[in-house]
């Protein structure tokens, strides 16, 4: 009985081992699989008697273990579709059912899959390799909760976005306190695109203008819009007036003083001192004596040259004053044709030769000296010639100022005579001391020994202390709040100075004062102003320089702006503290009625573009808050840091992405990501009572217990991967040798059978 029994045992172990291979054969072969999920083998043994004296042998029974809920590697994949789970769970899958061109039917009865494979079909649902089609909650694309009861699968339909309409916009930057006010060229305006209800693009542009120091206009411009955000004009009254400038005190220029010296000839040793304040010159008479007009020579090279007196005076012009020219008289006799007269004038020789044919008489000749006395430039410096008589006189140009002259001649001109018939008398030197620094006067001393001790010095133009010009000019008209804009304009020579009422005058006072304020501050206008009352007066800053003035004033035409006010105390300097509305005459804007600090800092303004009003708010930060919003600090430009809308146009989708809370991202090409599906996961209690499907998939059973559906990552629920794919759990360096170990197993068993066989041929062949 234990033979046969042995037999029996044998053959159910070789059915065990065969059932085992059968497990091995069917991992290898899907150990490319993905989200495949092995299968081991387990033994149980079969007893038939088995107590303390007998052990009938029994056999084997092999069944499958289902390592279900063993995780296998995750590897990326390029597709952003394709899912793995890192940790506990199942995708919940659904089976189609039918199939038409326009709708797909599914069972009832769900599935569960780690194979996560999933790509996007022609209709929208995503669908696994094994063809599971992938179900998911759906979520409000708002709110971004999940409807747990909505389990369904995914059809992404959603391929145009939505424009978005702007309704908020975030300004964060610094307005640069060091601008000027009013400032030419303006500072540039900070644009944003915005889009309507229809997502159609427009552009809003906020221009801002310094009015004042820390008072900003802001002018909200959206030209497409037939709603304006900013309107209305400021006008005020048409009353502004200035006078034509009255000089007050008229321009004196500055005249230099002028000293005329006189002195004589000096002989020789006799000295000559010039003296202003402690700076003295003296000249002395060298050997053979100076003659008057040397002797001023003498004086001028030493004033000019000597570096206390030339920082003080300039000398020149000299001249002489006096004296008797010489004259000297020619007697001429008749000349024969081809004779000739020379004549020399201190070593200058000119000749006349009669060519005429005939004898000339002596005035015919002396009249032909007296031609070339002219045309000779050398003679003609010395002398003028004259005809008197039947005689030529040479006269000294300067009196006193001695010459020589000779006469020769050939054939009957060889009878001409020369005489002084006028000596020379010499006069006094002349020389003019003019004063470096008009308007400021010198005065001279002199002194000296013989020829020197006879000069003299007097003031020929006296000095005259210039006058600085004085202009005044009368301003008249209106000034308060609404006055804002007008132009009080002065011109002096080709420089014009406007000055543009703020609205925050108080009286006329305030703007000559500011006018005062532009005029001193250019160096280049050659004015000072200075205000006394309602009278603006301006003072040549150099006397003497002569300047023309002229004024008007224009009532202001402003385009309506909000007011935007900046801190002066030390606590809020820089920060945004108010804001009003009283110049935005024409415009929807509307401004906080609570302005505290912390407060919110938001305009609000409607716009039109064809669909309606669309209200926006523009977010300019917190009141007395210098983060995150807007700012007056240092600076010549205006630093902008952020300013952003909350509108988009139409999307186009572009990408699916899937998030690790499982949660469907569609990415539209207008930068939007929305979503409208969130992947839950299933657990099981008993994941290896799970019914094996075609295709990697499962279904519950009463072992397996329920499903349990929550977010991935929550409840001990895996997370998802996206872009990723799990691989086949299967370790093929495990199967061989699971393959090597039963098919030993499997040898065995038939040893078993065949020695058996034989022991019972043994009992048999007793018998013979």
């Amino acid at each position: 009985m234990s033979i046969l029994g042995a037999m029996f045992t044998a053959v159910s172990g070789l059915n065990a081992q065969s059932r085992a291979m059968g497990a091995i054969s069917d991992n290898i072969a899907n150990s490319q699989t993905v989200g495949y999920k092995k299968v081991g083998t387990r033994f149980e043994s079969l007893i038939t008697v088995s107590n303390a004296n007998n052990h009938q042998p029994g056999g084997v029974v092999a069944s499958p273990y289902y390592a279900n809920g063993l995780q296998g590697n995750i590897s990326t994949s390029d597709v952003t579709t394709n899912l793995a789970l890192s940790g506990n769970g199942f995708f919940v899958v659904s089976r189609p059912t039918g199939q038409t061109a326009d709708q797909t039917t599914f069972s009832n009865l769900p599935y569960y899959t780690r194979a996560g494979d999933f790509e996007v079909n022609r209709d929208g649902y995503m669908v696994n390799g094994s063809g599971y089609y992938l179900n998911a909650w759906s979520v409000d694309p708002k709110t971004g909760a999940a409807d747990a009861a909505s389990l369904q699968p995914i059809k992404i339909t959603q391929v145009i976005d939505e424009p978005t309409p702007t309704s908020s916009m975030d300004f964060v930057g610094n307005l640069p306190a060091d601008s000027e006010v009013n400032p030419t060229p303006p500072l540039a305006p900070n644009n944003i695109t915005i889009y309507d209800n229809l997502g159609n693009p427009h552009t809003v542009s906020l221009v801002w203008q310094k009015r004042a120091d820390n008072m900003w206009k802001l002018d909200i411009q959206a030209p497409d819009s037939t709603l304006d955000p900013v309107g209305g004009t400021i006008t005020g009254l048409d009353d502004q007036a200035m006078s034509t400038p009255t000089t007050v005190t008229p321009n004196v220029p500055p005249v230099a003083q002028v000293d005329t010296l006189t002195i004589p000839a000096m002989a020789q040793g006799d000295t000559f001192t010039y003296t202003i304040g402690s700076n003295p010159i003296t000249i002395t008479a060298p050997v053979g004596g100076y003659t008057s007009a040397q002797a001023a020579a003498a004086i001028v090279s030493r004033i000019n040259s000597d570096p206390g007196l030339s920082a003080l005076v300039t000398a020149g012009n000299i001249g002489t004053v006096g004296g008797t020219a010489q004259v000297n008289t020619v007697t001429l006799p008749n000349l024969n044709n081809g004779d000739s007269v020379s004549l020399s004038v201190n070593g200058n020789t000119i000749t006349y030769t009669n060519t005429s044919g005939a004898v000339e008489t002596p005035a015919q000749v002396a009249a032909g000296l007296q031609a070339l006395v002219a045309g000779s430039t050398a003679v003609s410096n010395i002398v003028t010639g004259a005809v008197v008589g039947n005689d030529l006189t040479l006269t000294a140009n300067t009196a006193g100022l001695a010459f020589s002259g000779t006469v020769t001649g050939s054939g009957t001109g060889a009878a001409s005579t020369i005489a002084i018939t006028t000596a020379n008398v010499p006069g006094n030197g002349t020389l003019n001391i003019t004063s470096d620094a008009p308007g400021t006067p010198f005065t001279a001393s002199i002194g000296g020994t013989g020829g020197g001790a006879a000069a003299t010095v007097s003031t020929t133009t006296p000095n005259v202390t210039p006058v600085a010009q004085v202009d005044s000019i009368t301003l008249s008209g209106t000034v308060g709040s609404m006055e804002v804009g007008d132009t009080w304009s002065v011109t002096v020579g080709t420089n014009k100075i406007t000055y543009i009422s703020t609205g925050l005058e108080t009286s006329l006072a305030d703007v000559a004062n500011g006018l005062a304020d532009l005029i001193n501050a250019n160096p280049s206008i050659g004015v000072d102003a200075s205000v006394s009352g309602g009278v603006l007066n301006l003072t040549a800053r150099k006397a003497g320089a002569g300047f023309t003035s002229a004024a008007s004033a224009a009532n202001g035409n402003v385009p309506g702006f909000i007011d935007v006010q900046f801190g002066v105390t030390p606590e809020t300097a820089g920060k945004l503290t108010q804001i009003t509305n009283a110049y935005n005459l024409g415009g929807n804007a509307q401004i906080p009625a609570s302005q505290n600090a912390d407060d919110p800092a938001t305009i609000n303004f409607q716009v039109d573009y064809g669909t309606g009003p669309q209200t926006i708010t523009l977010n300019l930060g917190k009141f007395q808050n210098s983060v995150g919003g807007l700012t007056q600090f240092e600076g010549d430009d205006i630093n902008l840091q952020r300013f952003v809308q909350d509108g988009v146009p139409q999307g186009l989708l572009k990408d699916v992405n899937i998030r690790d809370n499982g949660d469907v991202a569609i990415t539209y090409d207008n930068g939007n990501t929305k979503v409208y599906y969130r992947v839950p996961v299933a657990q099981f209690y008993d994941t290896t009572a799970l019914q094996r499907e075609d295709g990697q998939a499962f279904v519950e059973t009463f072992d397996s217990g329920a499903p349990r559906l929550s977010e991935a990552g929550e409840n001990g629920a895996g997370t998802i991967r996206g872009s990723s794919t799990e691989d086949s759990n299967v370790d093929i360096a495990e199967e061989f040798s699971k393959m090597i170990v039963t098919q030993r197993s499997y040898s065995a068993n038939t040893r078993i059978i065949t020695t058996a066989d034989e022991m019972l041929q043994d009992i048999l062949a007793i018998k013979r």
